[in-house]
């Protein structure tokens, strides 16, 4: 076994590992903020549970293994199935997630401006949602079965205070238009501040991980 990505779950949290022949070396934990251990995962019922996944041993809990990753760059869109989403360094842009969790078809969007695009660039938020929106129909997700998360839209330079240059509230109020008009349920945002972002998402549960740059973590 090389590398995995694990989803493990127990009624008391959740977290995804990053592993790399069959060590763990990254995660995302819902319990980071109760943990005095943050990030380096040293022990507990969870990371017990992934090791002994990864050793071909019961895990006594929950354990998901996906796909692979994907990542979207600016003015990107990625599509997948079983599969980790990511988009990294949100400052003003803003991370989109289409999901049918009953199929486990989802993408992910790198919004960069709001608006649409005559030439179908993927940075505009409607052209990104539609063309992602359609191509995952196509793939095999449900229509009436899809469901949206965005997080991102911040003012990172706190001078700029003309309205004209408050392009993160712009981009969050274009992404959040698109998916009203396509009658998109959205199931969770977080959106604006002035710190930046990273965005994560896990089909298997449809949570989006968002981890702000200064340090904290929301499971969405």
């Amino acid at each position: 076994m090389n590398d995995d990505i694990l989803f493990v779950s127990n009624g008391n949290g959740k977290a995804i590992f990053l592993t790399s022949r069959a060590v763990l070396v990254k995660s995302f934990c819902s319990l980071s903020k109760t943990c005095s251990f943050r990030d380096s995962c040293q022990s507990c019922e969870i990371v017990d549970a992934a090791k002994n996944y990864l050793a071909g041993k019961k895990p006594g809990l929950n354990v998901k293994s996906l796909d692979g990753e994907l990542s979207a760059g600016i003015g990107e869109y990625k599509i997948g199935k079983n599969v980790l989403l990511k988009v990294m360094g949100l400052g003003s842009c803003i991370g989109v997630i289409l999901s049918d969790v009953s199929t486990g078809i989802c993408g992910i969007a790198h919004v960069l401006l709001p608006g649409t695009s005559n030439s179908g660039e993927a940075k505009y938020a409607e052209t990104a949602i539609e063309k992602m929106f359609e191509d995952m129909i196509k793939m095999g997700a449900r229509k009436n079965r899809i469901t949206a998360k965005f997080a991102g839209g911040a003012q990172v330079f706190k001078h700029m205070s003309l309205d004209i240059l408050k392009i993160g509230d712009r981009n969050a109020i274009s992404v959040e238009e698109a998916l009203v008009k396509r009658n998109i349920p959205i199931l969770a945002k977080d959106v604006g501040g002035e710190v930046g972002r990273n965005v994560i998402f896990n089909p298997v549960d449809g949570s989006m991980i968002v981890k702000y740059t200064k340090g904290e973590v929301l499971w969405l």
